[in-house]
């Protein structure tokens, strides 16, 4: 019995979508990304049917900041509601609920927000976990970093919360062997 959701059949189309998924340990986790050097994101990323997918799942996030009222206003906005230890705060439900009747598996993906992705597992040349905290992360706990090797480029991806990267990144790794 396969762990990982299976497609609906609509139209001789294979169709995936969120409500579609059977959410496990080895299907998914959460990760925040750096880009643009100082800014920040969050997927909630899925291991399903031969597919890294990662769907914005959370935009800039900060720590609360105090130091005036302006900051003060801002950084509140920004926080994590909920507990940090837990990876499901990272996530906002207006993020992923616009995803919801999205077809994962095209290119409506992408078209809806620029920064979900997916890529086909066997297009992974490399999975590294890296312990160490990330600079930047603040109070917020994490357990170190994912480095994935997709052709000529590489992503990092922060692993927040009470989850495991070396468990993550080993999860990956079995999936690229099972290819």
């Amino acid at each position: 019995m396969n762990i990982f959701a299976m497609p609906c059949i609509n139209d001789s189309l294979i169709s995936m979508k969120l409500s579609d998924l059977h959410f496990t340990p080895e299907n998914h986790f959460v990760a925040m990304e750096y880009y643009g050097l100082i800014l920040n994101r969050t997927f909630l990323i899925l291991l399903v049917e031969n597919n890294f997918i990662g769907i914005l799942a959370n935009g800039l996030i900060s720590a609360k900041n105090y130091s005036d009222p302006l900051t003060a206003f801002v950084t509140d906005r920004l926080a994590v509601s909920g507990d940090i230890h837990d990876p499901y705060s990272y996530l906002k439900n207006s993020y992923l609920m616009k995803m919801e009747g999205v077809n994962l598996l095209t290119d409506d993906l992408t078209e809806i927000r620029r920064a979900n992705f997916r890529y086909p597992i066997r297009e992974i040349s490399g999975v590294t976990y890296d312990a160490r905290k990330k600079w930047g992360m603040g109070i917020y706990p994490h357990d170190g970093r994912i480095y994935m090797k997709l052709g000529d480029k590489r992503r990092e991806f922060i692993i927040p919360g009470n989850q495991s990267g070396q468990a993550i990144a080993d999860r990956i790794k079995s999936r690229i062997s099972s290819l």
